[in-house]
């Protein structure tokens, strides 16, 4: 991960140059946050002349290599997210994603392949009645803590431009999606203006003429309206065409296809997997 020998890694944790914890038998152990920091921001003085001494490359600059996960390994991490989602072990969540993001898993990946599993079989049980509202409100809260510490590891690109504009729909209070929306157009590039939980679709029309964004991102958990929610979208989607706006939809409350057809959008996504490929499309027509 930081492209250097075993030995350099050793070296430094021996030297103080890198961050480290001895287990009870010895062993060197590394938090993951201290490896994504030395990834983005380069290590220290004394560890780049030691770098440029061996001719290696900057550390900053060093690809994340994807690791390929087989179904067991996939499943096997769904179950330990879920765990300590239920267990509010922020720590333990962090050090996860920011594993798994040193390993080459996107926002978008983490999201769909891990996050959103685990938080549905939250839901799941909650419904059912084997967890409490309050254990449901604990994991939501978890979760937030450990994508806020997997953003700071892994910095955010320089901006490219474009504004972006994040909410979920009116009467609509879950913040999980959202903050993982913004964050899917962060690690894009984009400069985006969280509009939080709750939003109606007249706040977004005054948006477009004040912010004048380049993509509108709304999540729908539940659609409590559909006729209202239709109607004062139709005025909202004008909006958007004459300011060349792109629109996506995502979310379980847009998810039906009588739906889609009476809020029509630029995309109607049904993974952050689709919103990150979307956006990647937009430079092209900017």
């Amino acid at each position: 991960m930081l492209g250097v020998s075993e030995a350099s890694v050793k070296r430094w944790a021996d030297s103080g140059l890198l961050p480290v914890e001895k287990t009870a038998g010895g062993h060197r152990r590394f938090r993951p946050e201290d490896i994504a920091a030395i990834r983005r921001t380069g290590a220290s003085e004394e560890a780049q002349s030691l770098l440029k001494k061996s001719s290696a490359a900057r550390l900053s600059a060093q690809p994340a290599q994807v690791q390929e996960l087989g179904p067991g390994r996939e499943a096997a991490l769904v179950e330990e997210t879920f765990r300590v989602l239920v267990d509010r072990a922020d720590e333990e969540l962090s050090a996860l994603f920011v594993n798994l993001h040193l390993h080459g898993q996107t926002i978008a990946a983490i999201a769909d392949r891990f996050l959103c599993p685990a938080m549905r079989r939250v839901g799941d049980l909650w419904q059912s009645g084997e967890l409490s509202v309050a254990q449901e409100h604990i994991a939501t809260l978890t979760a937030m803590r450990g994508l806020r510490a997997l953003e700071r590891a892994m910095g955010l690109p320089e901006e490219k431009g474009m504004i972006a504009l994040c909410c979920s729909v009116e009467e609509d209070f879950h913040e999980l999606p959202v903050r993982l929306a913004t964050l899917t157009l962060e690690a894009g590039g984009f400069d985006v203006l969280d509009m939080g939980m709750s939003t109606p679709f007249s706040a977004l029309t005054e948006s477009l003429e004040r912010f004048r964004p380049r993509l509108i991102c709304v999540s729908s958990t539940i659609l409590a309206s559909l006729d209202r929610s239709a109607r004062e979208y139709a005025e909202f989607h004008k909006a958007a065409r004459r300011r060349r706006a792109q629109v996506v939809l995502g979310g379980a409350g847009f998810a039906d296809e009588g739906v889609r057809r009476r809020l029509p959008a630029d995309l109607h996504a049904d993974s952050f997997r689709q919103l990150e490929e979307f956006m990647v499309t937009l430079e092209g027509i900017r």
